[in-house]
């Protein structure tokens, strides 16, 4: 037995927002229901946590545009630059953070490392 995953974007997470406003989950989740929407709690459960995980940040795997533009922005600003770097180069991205970039920053360095010592 395995749990499929709900795969989530902000842009989804803006619409329950818009529709359902600040409510509580339970009573979004008995609106939902009572209006004969999504009739399965746990998947209307999903959707809310994703939804908590995109507001706090956690935005999912990276999109092949989102590493296009991370890989612009590191030529584009180098380490030289100083501390600022990361700002700009989270601003080129423009759906990412700082610290999300960092982050995919240091584990892209990691796996490269990982893929060479293989060699």
């Amino acid at each position: 037995f395995s749990k499929s995953r709900v795969v989530w974007d902000s842009s989804q997470s803006s619409g329950i927002n818009a529709e359902y406003g600040e409510k509580s989950q339970k009573q979004r989740i008995d609106e939902v229901q009572a209006g004969g929407g999504i009739s399965n709690r746990d998947t209307l459960n999903s959707a809310l946590k994703v939804e908590k995980e995109v507001k706090k940040g956690n935005k999912g795997p990276w999109t092949t545009e989102e590493q296009k533009l991370l890989e612009e922005s590191l030529k584009k600003y180098p380490a030289s630059q100083g501390p600022g770097r990361w700002d700009d180069i989270a601003a080129h991205v423009g759906t990412r953070s700082k610290k999300d970039c960092m982050k995919r920053y240091k584990d892209l360095v990691e796996q490269i490392k990982a893929k060479k010592a293989k060699q």
